[in-house]
Order: C-alpha cells, then sequence, then structure tokens
C-alpha cells in the first residue's frame, strides 16, 4: 500500500513502514523499562544518587520516586501522543504541524536513546533501557533518517528544527505526566 502525501508526493511502503514503526519501538522500548525500573531504582538508588551532580539529583529524586503502575501511565500517555502523531503524519504526509509534530517526538526518542547508553557508561552496569537503545531505537533512528533524507521527504534542516521542537514538547508534556501519574 502506498499513498501520496498533501503534496501529491508519493510515499513508498519502505517510508509507511518506517513511519508506523516508531510507536511500535517507543512501546518495546519503554516496556524494557517498564519491566525493572522499579526494582532497578531500588537496587541502584544511593550508587545512582552519588554519582549525579546536585541539580541531577533533585530532578531524580523528584521524579523517579514512583512505582511501575505509575510509570506506565506516563507511557501509556506517551503512546498515545506518538500514535496520534504517526495517523496524521500518515495521512498528511511531513507537511506542516504533522511534520512538526512528529519529527520532534522522534527527536527526542533518538536522542533520549543515548542518555541510556551515558546512564550505563557513569554506573558502569546495565540500566533500564539501554538494551533496547543500543539494539533497536539507534539502529532504527539512523535506518529512519537515512531513509527520509535520501527520499527528499526531510532534510537535515528539518532534523535540526525538530530537536528544539522536541525538546519544547518534552519540556511541555513530561513534568505535567509525571505530577499526574504521581497522584495515582
Amino acid at each position: 500500500m502506498d499513498f501520496k502525501g498533501i503534496e501529491g508526493i508519493h510515499i513508498d511502503k519502505v517510508t509507511i513502514l518506517l513511519v508506523w514503526l516508531f510507536p511500535i519501538i517507543f512501546a518495546i522500548h519503554d516496556f524494557e523499562e517498564i519491566i525493572v525500573v522499579e526494582k532497578w531504582i531500588t537496587k541502584n538508588k544511593q550508587n545512582l544518587v552519588q554519582k549525579l551532580p546536585q541539580r541531577a539529583k533533585s530532578f531524580f529524586e523528584k521524579n523517579f520516586a514512583m512505582k511501575t503502575y505509575q510509570f506506565s501511565i506516563v507511557v501509556y500517555v506517551e503512546f498515545v501522543i506518538i500514535s496520534f502523531a504517526t495517523v496524521i503524519v500518515y495521512l498528511n504526509g511531513f507537511f506542516g504541524i504533522s511534520k512538526w509534530l512528529y519529527l520532534g517526538l522522534f527527536a527526542v526518542l533518538f536522542l533520549h536513546s543515548f542518555t541510556h547508553i551515558g546512564q550505563a557508561i557513569l554506573l558502569k552496569r546495565y540500566t533500564p533501557g539501554v538494551l533496547t537503545s543500543i539494539f533497536l531505537l539507534i539502529p532504527y533512528g539512523l535506518w529512519f533518517y537515512y531513509v527520509l533524507l535520501q527520499k527528499n521527504l526531510i532534510s537535515l534542516q528539518d532534523i535540526g528544527i525538530s530537536i528544539p521542537v522536541g525538546v519544547i514538547l518534552f519540556t511541555l508534556l513530561f513534568p505535567a505526566l509525571m505530577r499526574a501519574a504521581s497522584k495515582y
């Protein structure tokens, strides 16, 4: 099944696959985190707090003192938002608001994968999310960007703009989601 975006640009099956893999890969990555994060934090909290800079300590203590079911609420809402962005970009192509919403969310997830690797290096141990970051998110992200750049569906400038768009979306959504989840 191929489709054309608003401007009539032909989008092939590989591009459709890459677009729809986003919510799937997000879910697989976050399942890794959901399954182990509560137990991992309980086991590693002291070591982690000792190695974090003061500013990061307060962020960690405030945002990661939640139970698995609370974290699952955050992941669920993020999944719904990512799925919505995927449907919109599938229906409209990489144009206008659909492009920036999708690419912004995608950029945040792609960059987020590197934080897992940094955490594992800093702590010198497994951290929740590092396996799917290395073996799934980064290869998928590179493939996604490569294909869409080759097909001229996005540009390097689009990627550059999508990073601050994603950071703004994350800055607005994540604290609100964490606050809402902490009430349950």
